[in-house]
């Protein structure tokens, strides 16, 4: 067995990479503080105090020593008392209650601002890797997955390998699996887009110039809900992401994200 040397993310892809990352860790974290003025979710165009919600994390009652969270989705409710919610002084004599903390000095227009410009990173930045990927044919040569890999035997492979935590080797090692492909291929094409047409359909501005996006995702608080989720799905993505850098080997993919250059342990026949 004796090592290659590949060339396997080419400098716009390193930068894409990072940038992305630095806009969605802000996003995620401006957004659950965000997500704390209100942390109730509804369909339809209305939503406020006294409506019902098909989601919510609330207090029964902030004031109380013992600070009693529930998780609701639907009909059900599960107690979430230390896991998520607290409660902070209002400074007028009440309690605000908060799904994640908030630094001392929060601010919930700076706060919005923030969320803002990075979404525009988020989405420029993505639609300029976009025409990259088209233009150098990196999307039908490391993206797009081959027929072979779409047979019901391969999938119950890949699935298997998953399973047990195996690392890819040899040339197995140069090419992204079938997961890989699939996952990148919904975030960049369908999580990406769902979370920005549903944040402008949450802006007065935007939806002054265009109604029809309240035609596409069935109201204002309908948009906020499914930002919501996408914006979990975005975030489990980011965490299944990491874990699996770390089987495959963190120094090694963290090196190649850096260089650009990835070590291949080749197998040789024998």
């Amino acid at each position: 067995m004796d090592a290659k040397v590949d060339y396997r993310h080419p400098l716009p892809v390193r930068l894409w990479h990072w940038l992305n990352a630095l806009a969605i860790v802000v996003l995620l974290l401006t957004g659950l503080l965000l997500f704390d003025i209100h942390p109730r979710l509804y369909w339809g165009d209305d939503g406020h105090v006294g409506m019902p919600a098909f989601f919510s994390i609330a207090a029964a009652d902030r004031n109380s020593p013992v600070l009693q969270t529930e998780l609701q989705i639907g009909s059900h409710r599960w107690d979430v008392s230390g896991l998520l919610g607290l409660a902070v002084d209002d400074g007028f004599g009440a309690k605000d209650f908060l799904v994640v903390p908030a630094p001392a000095d929060w601010d919930f227009g700076a706060t919005r601002g923030w969320h803002f410009l990075f979404a525009w990173v988020l989405v420029i930045g993505s639609l300029l890797y976009v025409i990259y990927l088209f233009t150098s044919g990196r999307l039908a040569a490391r993206w797009w997955p081959k027929r072979g890999e779409m047979s019901w035997r391969s999938v119950a492979h890949e699935f298997w390998q998953h399973l047990r935590l195996r690392r890819a080797h040899g040339e197995a090692a140069r090419q992204y699996n079938l997961f890989q492909k699939l996952s990148y291929l919904m975030v960049i094409f369908v999580l990406i887009p769902v979370l920005l047409l549903s944040g402008l359909t949450m802006s007065n501005s935007v939806t002054t110039e265009f109604p029809s996006l309240f035609l596409l995702f069935g109201g204002r608080q309908s948009a906020r809900s499914v930002h919501f989720f996408a914006a979990m799905l975005l975030l489990a993505f980011i965490l299944v992401h990491v874990f699996q850098v770390f089987v495959a080997g963190f120094f090694g993919l963290m090196r190649s994200m850096i260089t650009g250059r990835y070590i291949v342990e080749r197998e040789d026949a024998p």
